[in-house]
């Protein structure tokens, strides 16, 4: 049994899945959330998951936060969305302050739910701290965290890694080179954008060459596909992926796409990605930026937002460049839907082509060897009971459930 009190279902590999779609030629969805603060906050996102795991996500997942601190949180929602929604879960995993057993307990905990998914990420700084530092004995990069889970799991579990179109933030900087020509960008700095305080700002050709060979080593380590940053220039992506083809990077790439939900926010998630946002989009987003609280224009604004996204997002599956679109959701439910509508995507799952596995439950006798090729067996529900290995029910849990 899950933590939940439901029978614990072994999931798929969603790069199986991914590599399915692909071959069917179908395009498809995924939902990404975070883990709530309070406890109404992770009582409303469940019932918002189990209504979207009706549309037929591909699969849904769960951010971590900073040094584990929304670890326990982050495993008890893909426990549910795995084994409750029956949607194959993909749970974010950081290094930021993670000593290896907190990165153990947490590969171990997956097994016990039957979570075969992990997107390995560095991670953001702490809250309250600007720079990012590893912990002594712990794990430097995302590299290491992407080469230690295929040394001690094998092939067990479908891991994946982020990919930056535009440059990670770190290696993107204020442009000081007194011979760049900012007309014909010479040197060629990548991804340039002009600041509020009119400099400019981009990665330059040695970090770039040194950003795009970091990627390609985290795929030959293991990455099955890559999940990309948020971003709105579609030229810039488009370069982007024929630079990663070239240099011999394979594997899928699916466009991490964020829907516009207010204007007023809108500017602290670009700056804190240093995102580079085409001028029409930073044009609207100041006009209604102007209007504050009223309710009416923030309606408005989002159902721009929609039809942008829906347009981009048409432009990105009709290209043949990406099979996909992963849709950040910030936890909401009615923007993700209406540009789902937006791309024609079925309404509910029994209407979306159906995949070719479906999830077994623990001690089925059914088996698929071509489709879960390297599956690692559970132990039956009473020998997790006598060996203390299911996971306990956290006390918001017992809370939500009296």
């Amino acid at each position: 049994m899950s933590a939940n009190g439901t029978a614990v279902v072994q999931g798929n590999k969603i790069i199986d899945k991914i590599n399915d779609r692909i071959k069917r030629k179908e395009h498809f969805f995924s939902f990404e959330y975070f883990p709530p603060k309070t406890e109404q906050g992770v009582k409303n996102l469940d019932k918002r998951m189990t209504d979207m795991a009706r549309r037929g996500p591909v699969w849904m997942d769960m951010t971590w936060g900073a040094g584990g601190r929304t670890s326990d949180l982050t495993l008890t929602l893909c426990d549910k969305i795995q084994n409750e929604k029956k949607v194959d879960a993909l749970m974010h995993l950081t290094c930021t302050n993670m000593e290896k057993k907190k990165i153990d307990d947490a590969l171990a905990g997956c097994k016990k739910v039957g979570v075969r998914n992990i997107l390995a990420l560095r991670g953001d700084p702490p809250q309250g701290e600007e720079a990012w530092t590893a912990t002594e004995g712990g794990f430097t990069c995302a590299l290491d965290l992407v080469t230690y889970i295929r040394k001690q799991h094998g092939e067990h579990f479908c891991v994946s890694c982020a990919g930056y179109p535009e440059g990670h933030p770190n290696v993107r900087k204020v442009i000081t080179d007194k011979n760049w020509d900012p007309e014909k960008n010479e040197p060629k700095y990548w991804a340039v954008r002009k600041l509020p305080d009119g400099k400019y700002e981009g990665v330059s050709p040695e970090d770039w060459k040194t950003e795009q060979n970091y990627l390609k080593k985290k795929v030959e380590a293991g990455s099955d596909f890559i999940v990309t940053q948020l971003f709105y220039d579609l030229d810039i992506f488009f370069a982007w992926v024929k630079q990663c083809r070239d240099m011999g990077i394979t594997v899928p790439i699916l466009p991490g796409i964020m829907p516009f939900f207010k204007a007023a926010s809108f500017g602290r998630m670009t700056g804190f990605c240093k995102t580079v946002v085409p001028q029409d989009v930073l044009d609207v987003v100041k006009k209604y930026q102007e209007f504050g609280a009223d309710k009416a224009k923030a309606k408005e604004f989002q159902e721009w937002g929609v039809k942008y996204i829906a347009e981009m997002s048409k432009k990105l599956l009709a290209s043949g460049t990406v099979p996909s679109v992963h849709l950040y959701t910030l936890n909401n439910q009615a923007v993700p839907y209406k540009i789902l509508d937006a791309l024609g995507f079925p309404k509910e799952k029994t209407q979306a082509p159906v995949d070719r596995t479906i999830s077994l439950s623990v001690n089925s006798k059914r088996t698929d060897k071509g489709w879960r090729s390297g599956l690692q067996s559970l132990p039956s529900t009473e020998e997790m009971k006598a060996n203390g290995s299911l996971a306990p029910v956290t006390e918001a849990e017992k809370k939500l459930e009296a």
